[in-house]
């Protein structure tokens, strides 16, 4: 087949869609190598970035927009080149064309918790999503719970829908012990001795005001600061002025993002990773803090218990309670800690890049 891959994202600020991106073209050009790719960018300057693989063209295609690019410029090319399937890592795909289209839904927050989102947002997701969905002739959904929320919400045929679980790379996330690295990742992000770690993009949806006041709960009990690494979003006050009503200034510390490269040792270094999302359509962090051997609480709900696998404590997301019996529990009970590093290192195993690639090549063979 000759597959168009849309890339306009490519540029976009560095998170989870982009580096499922980066992860995945290299392996699928390498597993896929009897297809042909065109990869089509917005911004001419990407053009050669994979100029090393002989079934790779690249083409960059200008058209102010995000809908006219998807809707006009996409479709023109695929018929100029005459494209079999058009594939996008991310959540759009053109309406109108000959090509078979497939895309990727990296979650399905927007029905599930719509309350955590502005209202325009909330507007284009539930006219556009259904709408991608219905028009595609296959997609992929990063876990179950993704697919059976979108079956649910949006009446889509399960058996277009293909649950293809996230990867990582074991090679950077494993448990570091070079005490010389320790130190200076933990010099750098000027880390606490002992902490509890929490990382992202601080908003209302990943639960930080509830994650505040169940440490509040437990900080008499334990030596622990609550580190949040992360980006501050829009809804960043809201959920912050939790800390200073508890007056937690002096046991919380915002390192700001971690270099990636760096989230290894600082998995390593943690005592706990405490992830109670109040959604997550999949949680990469989850496998990377399993696989460096920092065990994890994180919610019950959507897919963070398909992904632990029983290797983590579930706790309710909406109880505080809950949250704090959770991580009091996993930081006190040496026993408890030690089962849960040696069941996370073995759950992370299940998951690879290798895998997910060859995964959805197998869909793409479906569309032939």
């Amino acid at each position: 087949m000759k597959i168009g891959i849309m890339l306009r994202h490519y540029e976009q600020q560095e998170g989870g869609v982009k580096v499922y991106t980066k992860k995945l073209l290299p392996l699928i050009f390498t597993y896929g190598a009897q297809h042909r790719y065109l990869l089509i960018y917005q911004n001419p300057k990407l053009v050669g970035t994979y100029a090393q693989y002989p079934n790779v063209e690249e083409v960059a295609v200008r058209m102010p927009g995000t809908v006219p690019w998807d809707q006009i410029a996409v479709p023109w090319i695929a018929r100029k080149k005459r494209l079999d399937l058009i594939f996008n890592p991310k959540f759009t795909i053109p309406f109108f064309t000959r090509a078979k289209t497939m895309f990727v839904l990296h979650g399905s927050e927007w029905f599930v918790i719509p309350e955590h989102f502005l209202k325009h947002d909330q507007w284009y997701f539930n006219i556009f999503v259904p709408l991608y969905c219905r028009f595609s002739d296959a997609f992929v959904a990063v876990s179950n719970a993704v697919k059976a929320d979108v079956v649910k919400h949006i009446g889509v045929d399960p058996r277009k829908v293909f649950p293809i679980h996230n990867g990582f790379d074991p090679s950077l996330f494993q448990p570091v012990h070079d005490a010389e690295r320790l130190r200076a990742v933990r010099q750098k992000y000027k880390l606490p001795e002992r902490f509890i770690l929490w990382c992202g993009q601080i908003e209302s949806r990943k639960n930080v005001a509830r994650l505040l006041r169940a440490f509040a709960r437990i900080k008499d009990d334990v030596p622990h600061q609550l580190v949040l690494a992360g980006e501050q979003r829009w809804s960043t006050h809201a959920e912050l002025r939790e800390m200073q009503e508890l007056r937690l200034e002096d046991r919380v510390y915002f390192p700001g993002w971690i270099q990636h490269s760096d989230l290894p040792a600082v998995y390593s270094l943690a005592d706990l990773f405490a992830f109670p999302s109040l959604y997550e359509g999949f949680g990469i962090p989850l496998i990377e803090a399993m696989a460096c051997g920092c065990p994890v609480v994180t919610a019950n709900t959507c897919a963070p218990p398909e992904v632990m696998d029983g290797s983590g404590w579930l706790v309710d997301p909406l109880s505080v309670e809950d949250i704090s019996t959770g991580m009091k529990r996993v930081l006190l009970d040496a026993e408890l800690r030690a089962g849960m590093i040696a069941k996370g290192i073995e759950r992370s195993k299940a998951f690879s890049w290798d895998q997910c690639a060859k995964q959805l090549l197998a869909v793409f063979d479906t569309l032939e």
